[in-house]
């Protein structure tokens, strides 16, 4: 049996969200599922630099355009209740960390459904 993974663009913020949410033992999990988390732990040397920062979002991005086949997404598409991912990627960082701030505590299983454009890949 084969598994499709779906790939979209994620940023750490909604990843550390995610994370903050899961039980110990999903966290203990997901770093034996992802032993690389121990090994950058460990030989961390401090916060990165801006410019490594910027280098990492470029490799990101280029990871995530090459998924959607070269398309990016639409700043019309809805990203979050009733904001566009346009909408979303104008505000500032401080903003963006207060939204997620407040998603934190967001059941996700218990999220509204929204269509979908017929070209979107099925997670499952």
């Amino acid at each position: 049996m084969t598994e499709r993974i779906l790939t979209l663009p994620v940023s750490i913020e909604q990843i550390a969200a995610v994370i903050r949410q899961m039980n110990q033992t999903d966290q203990k999990r997901l770093l034996s599922l992802v032993p690389e988390l121990q090994r950058a732990a460990s030989q961390s040397h401090g916060p990165r630099t801006e410019e490594q920062a910027r280098a990492g979002m470029e490799i990101l991005r280029k990871k995530v355009l090459e998924s959607l086949n070269g398309q990016p997404l639409s700043y019309d598409e809805p990203f979050a209740g009733n904001m566009t991912l346009g909408q979303y990627n104008s505000l500032s960082d401080k903003d963006k960390s207060g939204l997620w701030d407040q998603w934190e505590d967001t059941d996700l299983t218990e999220s509204e459904e929204k269509e979908v454009r017929s070209d979107a890949l099925s997670a499952g």
